[in-house]
């Protein structure tokens, strides 16, 4: 089955799923992300030669973050690309974090208020992704190399992908929460050639789900209210995702400066 996605944000690299620009949002009626810089995906183990080339040669990327815990880095080995620089940094060392390794961790996931049970997940990302250093690798990055292209990805580009994506448009200054909502939610686009290999794990590993569609379709999906519940936590335990990245991660209000402006082009958005 061969699905239509929205370009921009949305690019078509043979093998990769869920590939996009993280730029393009508004920021200002003058200002917006830039495009072109940060992209995020789902698992690069199953690119081919042709779609190797696209990420080099057509989006040239030069640095590969690989958000996936050491378990996951074994059962799927990454694609190496050539010319490019693949740096592991996991937001859990241990942990299986893929889509149904999270469902099957946070049960409540399949609850009708999938937004509670998704934050218990997205606390503990939250903790992992400062704690272990990915979220500062890749902030520092974005500090220091605002020339150098990147490409950041878990398994399916959902979870530890969407909540940097969703803490990185903060920073850069969308300020509209349901902007940064309909962007996680593309997900759900995105990954719609692999849902059946998901869902397939899933009830693999947990068979009762199988009479539970409702409760599948919750932990697999990607729905505004997620993030955005995310996002509020953030702000009511930290003040700010300012504040979660100087108390989590040590940075300065200057880096934070710094991280904002290489974030931003003056240019009306297009998305």
């Amino acid at each position: 089955m061969t699905i239509t996605l929205p370009s921009p944000p949305f690019h078509f690299a043979e093998g990769i799923s869920n590939l996009r620009d993280l730029g393009g949002y508004a920021i200002s009626p003058t200002s917006s992300v830039r495009r072109g810089f940060l992209y995020r995906s789902a698992r690069l183990s199953t690119v081919t030669p042709a779609g190797a080339t696209y990420i080099v040669e057509n989006l040239g990327i030069k640095t590969v973050y690989d958000l996936r815990s050491a378990l996951e880095s074994e059962k799927s080995p990454s694609y190496e690309f050539p010319s490019t620089t693949r740096r592991h940094v996991p937001v859990f060392m241990d942990q299986d974090a893929s889509p149904e390794g999270l469902a099957l961790r946070y049960v409540d996931y399949a609850s009708e208020d999938g937004a509670a049970g998704f934050m218990r997940a997205y606390r503990e990302i939250l903790r992992g992704g400062a704690s272990g250093g990915a979220y500062r690798s890749m902030f520092e990055h974005i500090r220091d190399q605002p020339d150098v292209p990147l490409l950041f990805h878990c398994t399916a580009g959902k979870d530890r992908t969407g909540v940097f994506a969703a803490l990185t448009l903060r920073i850069a200054g969308v300020k509209d929460d349901d902007v940064i909502g309909w962007e996680y939610e593309l997900t759900e686009r995105g990954l719609a050639e692999l849902r059946a290999e998901f869902v397939e794990k899933l009830i693999e590993k947990m068979p009762a789900f199988k009479e539970n569609p409702a409760s599948v379709d919750r932990m697999l999906g990607a729905k505004a209210e997620a993030i955005k519940a995310m996002l509020a936590w953030v702000d009511e335990t930290y003040g700010s995702v300012e504040g979660y990245m100087k108390k989590e991660m040590g940075f300065s209000d200057e880096c934070i400066r710094t991280i904002r402006r290489n974030l931003v082009i003056e240019e009306k958005a297009i998305l």
